[in-house]
């Protein structure tokens, strides 16, 4: 049943991060967001075809919708992130590639939680069903280090590790296989999934920095103001930055987007923590989130075909939002200094467990130990269970086990985190 998908997921989340700290709450927060919006989506899809506003072949697709497994899609879809996120990702995925085919990807590991380390029985996994975690996949391929048809896609997104094959092809059963010549295409719940996560992030991650002091909304709805500006000259950095991760649209186009957006319905006064504040901060959100929903549309095309169309100016006003969040407070210059040292925490402890992996497995707690048994002579194997170990960390935990591995922690003899899961 799907009951229990939710309450194996919810069990998960728990047990793989149970440390307390504003990092992990919020991250749990942001999946129970999308879980909402992700269900409120599908329920609205469901209504819209019972209704005969969507007919056909659309139809026929969002009959096959479950409400619970959106949900249990959209609780799972954060599950691989390692601690400190984005910034461990591309460290372990560069670390990991000198030693394993396939690098590491937050997908790909949500998918290897869900399918091989979540422990529910004696079977690898939480035995949830095809419809679920084909769901899950996002990118429901493997990484191609060649890859023509999807235009370079393929090499710097994935959906599963080749170890976790079989997995795969249970949750695709009966549908395109993945192929070198072919991208496969994504079902619609993860379709779902995927917008919703977009307007989580986009709507509520706003919503919260701005009511934290870090992003102007108030003073960005002036083209003449110099907090516009900025916002332009932010936009402009970013994009010299990372063009392959900024929106497809001129920066002027993008921030003229968000001002706009702004003017007709954000906030005109800074945030001051009144009862009035949060109610206008409430509604706005609200609001937003409808107006995005609506814009995901699925509707039938000739030969018994389905299309999937999301309006591009609606498309634009989240992907502005989005930036708000980026050029404010990812890209803060105040995080550069910490980023630099979260990726030196995930660096040491890869090189210090894969040496002991082969060594001296006394730090390992006991499933890894387990693995590692059955894995001692293969370098690639032992590389994923050491990555698998430190994937699994909160921020406080590979903080905290940081320090003690580097002899910069006072703890008695006999410490806890040797019996970490």
């Amino acid at each position: 049943m799907y009951c229990s998908a939710l309450q194996r997921l919810a069990y998960v989340t728990q047990v793989t991060a149970p440390e307390s700290g504003y990092t992990f709450h919020n991250r749990l927060s942001h999946s129970l967001k999308v879980a909402q919006v992700g269900r409120r989506n599908c329920e609205r899809l469901r209504t819209l075809a019972k209704n005969k506003e969507i007919t056909g072949a659309a139809a026929t697709l969002i009959a096959a919708l479950d409400p619970d497994s959106v949900e249990a899609v959209c609780l799972a879809h954060d599950l691989g992130h390692p601690p400190f996120g984005h910034i461990a990702e591309d460290v372990l995925n560069k670390i990991a590639g000198s030693s394993v085919p396939d690098g590491f990807e937050g997908n790909a590991q949500s998918f290897r939680i869900l399918t091989r380390l979540g422990v529910r029985d004696d079977r690898p996994g939480l035995d949830l069903t095809r419809r679920t975690l084909d769901g899950v996949l996002k990118y429901p391929w493997r990484k191609r280090n060649a890859d023509r048809p999807g235009k370079g896609k393929r090499t710097r997104k994935w959906g599963y590790y080749v170890e976790d094959a079989a997995a795969y092809e249970f949750a695709r059963k009966g549908l395109e296989p993945d192929t070198a010549s072919a991208v496969p295409v994504r079902s619609l719940a993860a379709e779902i999934m995927d917008w919703a996560d977009d307007l989580t992030y986009a709507v509520h991650d706003m919503d919260d920095f701005f009511r934290a002091g870090l992003i102007p909304l108030d003073r960005l709805q002036m083209k003449s103001s110099s907090e516009y500006k900025r916002f332009v000259g932010l936009l402009r950095d970013a994009a010299d930055a990372a063009p392959e991760a900024f929106p497809n649209c001129q920066v002027e186009e993008l921030a003229e987007t968000a001002r706009e957006l702004l003017s007709n319905h954000g906030p005109g006064d800074a945030y001051l923590h009144t009862h009035s504040a949060r109610a206008t901060m409430r509604e706005l959100g609200s609001k937003l989130i409808t107006r995005y929903l609506e814009a995901f549309v699925v509707e039938s095309i000739p030969g018994n075909k389905v299309q999937l169309r999301i309006d591009d100016e609606l498309r634009r006003e989240v992907d502005a939002l989005k930036m708000l969040v980026t050029v404010f407070v990812v890209r803060h210059p105040g995080l550069a200094v910490v980023q630099h040292g979260q990726e030196r925490v995930v660096a040491d402890l890869f090189g210090w467990y894969f040496a002991a992996s082969k060594d001296d497995r006394r730090l390992f707690p006991p499933g890894a130990k387990e693995r590692l048994d059955y894995h001692e002579d293969d370098p690639a194997l032992r590389a994923r269970i050491v990555i698998d170990l430190i994937a699994g960390l909160t921020e406080t935990s590979a903080i905290q086990l940081h320090r003690r591995l580097s002899g910069g922690w006072t703890a008695p003899t006999l410490d806890a985190m040797a019996t970490m899961a």
